[in-house]
């Protein structure tokens, strides 16, 4: 699921399940958790990207599907927990390398990345909703990057943007052609490997600040228990395999 190399000061994470566009099922969360954290052992920024002209179309909706009891929900939520705040918390920035389509889990990878550069042909949704789920980084967070209404958009309608739209609206820093893509993530990586560890470690800390209330963890929890638990939002999700 996780390709894991080393490419000068950088660590590079990249998503390999293209047969379901790089969705991630629990174990494929919990590998991503890991290479984050070994990459902070040993690189001072990580890259997160996916094979082909995918990023990463999010949680393999057949998770969804399968978290029927409580302890379901609780590995699920946590393990989402731990990695979308996690990369906040991470001691080292985290850059997204947005090589194609980021919908659901992945477009909040992107939203929690410290820095993000897509393609041009990038696209970008929250269509968690529309399967009888929701998105739970981003109704925490994403607010603060694109602001409520925006994230409304993304979040009730499902509907897509392009990377330019990302662009403008602050979910991604830089929009290039495809084969631009990764020498621009290493310019970053650069140009971040430049500076003292602490000082890049004090940054991110007081930039995710708010990122650890206690009660959000919580929060995920229930709402997702909630969900669940309706009968409407699992027959939403019921309809999803049925197309």
């Amino acid at each position: 699921m996780l390709r894991y190399d080393t490419r000068g000061d950088a660590s590079w994470l990249t998503l390999d399940r293209p047969e379901k566009k790089n969705a991630l099922h629990l174990d494929g969360w919990r590998e991503l958790r890991d290479g984050l954290e070994r990459a902070a052992e040993s690189s001072r920024v990580a890259v997160l990207t996916g094979v082909e002209d995918v990023f990463c179309a999010g949680d393999d909706i057949a998770l969804i599907d399968e978290a029927e009891t409580a302890d379901d929900v609780e590995a699920l939520t946590d393990t989402l927990y731990d990695v979308l705040f996690g990369i906040e918390s991470l001691e080292i920035p985290v850059v997204a390398a947005v090589n194609g389509l980021a919908y659901g889990g992945g477009c909040e990878l992107v939203a929690a990345c410290d820095l993000a550069v897509a393609v041009e042909d990038a696209t970008f949704a929250l269509p968690e909703t529309t399967i009888g789920a929701y998105p739970p980084y981003a109704v925490e967070r994403v607010a603060e990057t694109v602001g409520k209404k925006r994230l409304m958009e993304l979040a009730l309608t499902g509907d897509p943007i392009g990377a330019d739209t990302a662009a403008e609206w602050g979910l991604v820093n830089r929009v290039v052609a495809a084969d631009e893509l990764e020498e621009t993530v290493t310019q970053f990586v650069e140009s971040i490997a430049t500076s003292p560890r602490r000082s890049t470690r004090l940054t991110k800390q007081y930039a995710a600040i708010g990122a650890a209330d206690p009660g959000t963890r919580d929060r995920i929890r229930g709402a997702f228990q909630q969900i669940r638990a309706d009968d409407d939002c699992r027959a939403a999700t019921r309809r999803f395999f049925e197309r």
